[in-house]
C-alpha cells in the first residue's frame, strides 16, 4: 500500500509499505538538475551531490560512511537532468539512523573551501576517465547533436572550465535556494510504517529553510546533424537516432514494447541480424532518455571501421521493415512477456521499488500501479507499434554521431576533436553526461 503526505512547508513524502521485506529503501529527491543551470554553472548540481559526503557540522566525511558501514547500510546519490537524488538502503529498524545522515547531509554541509578545491580533482579524473571510454564520449556528443544550445543537450558532469571555477560560496547559494523544502520529495519502499515515517521527516524538517526556486521547463528544439569524429581507439563507435517520447507520453508503454523488438534483448531484431546473422559487431542495442518535455531514441552499436557503412544501411533496412510491416505476432508476444518479467523482478528490489515510487509521484502524481502497466502493455496491438515507429523511427529523420578510426561516413567527413566542440550552439570537447 502506498500513502502521500503533504507538509505545511511543500515537502512530499511518500511510502510503499511492502510488509515480507526486512528492508527499507529510503530517499530525499530535489527537483533540481543539470537543465537548470547556466553555461558557466555546468556541472554545479552534480558538483554540490559530491560535496554533502565530505562532512558536517558534527560528522566528519569519515563517520557518514562509518556510521553507514556500522548499520550494513547503503549510502549513494545521483544526479540527473532534471533531478538529484540522495538515498540509502537499510534494515527496517535503521531507518532512522538513515534519514538522520542524509538530512544531516542537506541542512548541515560545511562546504568546506579546501574540500571543494580537493574534489575539483575528483571530479576532473572522472571527466577523464569518461573521456577514455569512447562509446560514452560518442553517447554524449550525439545527445549535444539532438539539443545543441539547449540545456538539455548539455552534460551533467559539466566542463573542465566550469568545474575549475566552483567555488564555496556558488555551492552554499545553490544548496540554499534550490534544495529547499517546497523543491523536496521523500520516498520510503519497503518495511516502514508511513505515519512513523511521516513524524521522522517532519521531524528533521523542523528547521530546514523553504527556498525559493521553482523549475521553469522552456521546451527545446530537437535538431538533426551528422557528426564524425577521429579518435585512435579499436572500434568505431555508433549512436544513430532522433527524437524520443516524453515521460508523459500516452503511448510511452506501447513504445517500450516497439523498444524491447529492436534492440532490447538477445533475441531482438538488431541483435539478431547485425550480431548473430552477419557478425558486425558484439554489443549492439537501442536505448531512450525520457524528460518532462522531450526525449531521443537512439541504436548504439561498436563495430570496425570497414562495417560501419553496411551496419548503417542494414538498421536502416530494419527499422523500414517495422515502419512497413510491424511485428509478427511472436515478437509481440514475446516482447510484452519481457516487459512484464522485467518489471516483476524489479518489485523484489526495495531501492528498485523506491524508485518507481518517486518517480511516479513526481512524473505522474501518483505510483502507477504494476496492474496499469500490465494492462497498457498487454493492450499493445501491433497497429499501435506500426504508428510508433512510423512516426519516430523513420531513417529520414535520423542523424549518427560516430567517434573512432575512420575518414568518411555517408559522405560526412571525420573532424578531429575540438576544444569548441562542445560550447552552447555547438559542442565543446572536455565536456562529458
Amino acid at each position: 500500500m502506498n500513502k502521500q503526505t503533504v507538509l505545511e512547508n511543500g515537502t512530499r513524502i511518500v511510502t510503499e509499505r511492502i510488509p515480507e521485506f526486512l528492508s527499507c529503501t529510503l530517499g530525499a529527491w530535489i527537483s533540481t538538475g543539470s537543465r537548470f543551470e547556466s553555461e558557466e554553472d555546468a556541472g554545479l548540481a552534480h558538483f554540490l551531490e559530491h560535496l554533502l559526503f565530505k562532512g558536517t557540522k558534527t560528522r566528519t566525511a569519515y563517520d557518514i560512511a562509518k556510521e553507514m558501514d556500522s548499520i550494513g547500510g547503503q549510502l549513494n546519490a545521483f544526479t540527473e537532468k532534471e533531478r538529484t537524488c540522495y538515498y540509502a538502503r537499510v534494515l527496517d529498524q535503521h531507518v532512522p539512523i538513515a534519514v538522520d545522515i542524509i538530512f544531516d547531509m542537506l541542512k548541515n554541509s560545511l562546504l568546506d573551501p579546501e574540500e571543494v578545491e580537493r574534489e575539483k580533482g575528483v571530479i576532473l579524473e572522472e571527466i577523464k576517465m569518461i573521456e577514455d571510454s569512447p562509446d560514452d564520449l560518442a553517447g554524449h556528443r550525439f545527445t549535444r547533436s539532438l539539443w545543441p544550445t539547449h540545456a538539455v543537450g548539455r552534460p551533467i558532469i559539466g566542463y573542465r572550465d566550469s568545474v575549475s571555477g566552483m567555488t564555496s560560496e556558488r555551492l552554499r547559494d545553490y544548496l540554499r535556494t534550490r534544495y529547499g523544502a517546497s523543491n523536496l520529495m521523500v520516498a520510503a519502499a519497503g518495511q516502514v510504517d508511513h505515519e512513523e515515517f511521516v513524524e521522522l521527516v517532519k521531524e528533521k524538517l523542523a528547521d530546514y529553510p523553504l527556498g525559493d526556486f521553482e523549475a521553469v521547463y522552456d521546451s527545446p528544439s530537437t535538431h538533426s546533424q551528422n557528426n564524425v569524429f577521429q579518435k585512435d581507439c579499436e572500434q568505431v563507435y555508433i549512436c544513430y537516432g532522433g527524437r524520443g517520447t516524453h515521460i508523459s507520453e500516452p503511448r510511452r508503454y506501447q513504445f517500450l514494447v516497439l523498444d524491447a523488438v529492436l534492440g532490447g534483448s538477445m533475441s531482438s531484431r538488431l541483435f539478431q541480424e547485425i550480431r548473430e546473422k552477419r557478425g558486425l559487431a558484439y554489443s549492439v542495442g537501442t536505448y531512450q532518455y525520457t524528460y518532462t518535455d522531450t526525449g531521443l531514441f537512439a541504436v548504439h552499436v561498436g563495430t570496425n571501421a570497414d562495417s560501419v557503412e553496411q551496419l548503417l544501411d542494414v538498421t536502416d533496412e530494419i527499422l523500414q521493415q517495422v515502419m512497413r510491416d510491424g511485428l509478427t505476432p511472436e515478437e509481440l508476444r514475446r516482447s510484452k512477456e519481457l516487459l512484464k518479467g522485467n518489471l516483476a523482478l524489479g518489485m523484489e528490489s526495495t531501492s528498485m521499488r523506491m524508485l518507481r515510487l518517486a518517480r511516479g509521484h513526481l512524473n505522474h502524481g501518483r505510483l502507477i500501479p504494476v496492474e496499469e502497466v500490465i494492462r497498457e502493455v498487454e493492450q499493445t496491438t501491433h497497429d499501435d507499434v506500426v504508428e510508433l515507429a512510423c512516426e519516430y523511427l523513420d531513417p529520414a529523420n535520423f542523424s549518427f554521431t560516430i567517434l573512432g578510426p575512420i575518414d568518411t561516413v555517408r559522405g560526412v567527413k571525420a573532424r578531429k576533436l575540438s576544444l569548441d566542440d562542445l560550447k552552447e550552439g555547438g559542442m565543446r570537447e572536455g565536456v562529458l553526461s
